[in-house]
């Protein structure tokens, strides 16, 4: 009965060993997620292994056999670097979104700015006037400043929403 103890313990620990999510990772496995940013050394749900190390053909005890280092360093450095390369490259991205945003953004507050003066310039006139090729003043009737004036606020509406006033 004392013989079948450990037998039992070794039995029980290697059938837990393999159904443990990630039990069949070997040591030196790096999974990273989609943005590279959270490494695990157990899998997860879309992770992708980043590194592996190879494991001697005897197991750990004994020495990995002697392979050719140059090609040995550039495939880890590849596989590692890649990641952080797609990762880097997001990031570049990112900035790029975030600034052409900031100059729409301000385009916009300028257009809307101009809109807004534009508008109560209209309204505030008793004359509304439009310059002519020549460059003189025509002055409009007020049905032609009544249009003049709902196009301005079209106009500012469009460029700075419906609720700007």
């Amino acid at each position: 009965m004392r013989q079948l103890t450990p037998l039992f313990l070794a039995l029980f620990l290697v059938i837990v060993g393999l159904s443990v999510p990630g039990g069949n990772a070997r040591a030196g496995d790096i999974y990273c997620n989609n943005q590279g940013h959270d490494c695990s050394d157990r899998p997860s749900l879309g992770a992708t292994m980043v590194r592996a190390t190879a494991v001697p053909a005897g197991g750990y005890g004994e020495a990995p056999p002697q392979q050719n280092t140059a090609n040995n360093s550039s495939a880890t450095n590849s596989a590692v670097s890649s990641p952080a390369a797609g990762a880097n490259e997001r990031l570049k991205q990112d900035a790029t979104r975030t600034a052409v945003q900031k100059d729409v953004a301000t385009s916009r507050a300028e257009q809307c700015k101009q809109a807004k003066e534009k508008y109560q310039q209209s309204v505030e006139a008793r004359r509304v006037y439009r310059v002519n090729k020549a460059g003189e003043r025509e002055y409009l009737s007020d049905t032609e400043a009544d249009q003049a004036r709902l196009n301005a606020r079209l106009e500012m509406d469009r460029s700075c929403g419906s609720s700007a006033s």
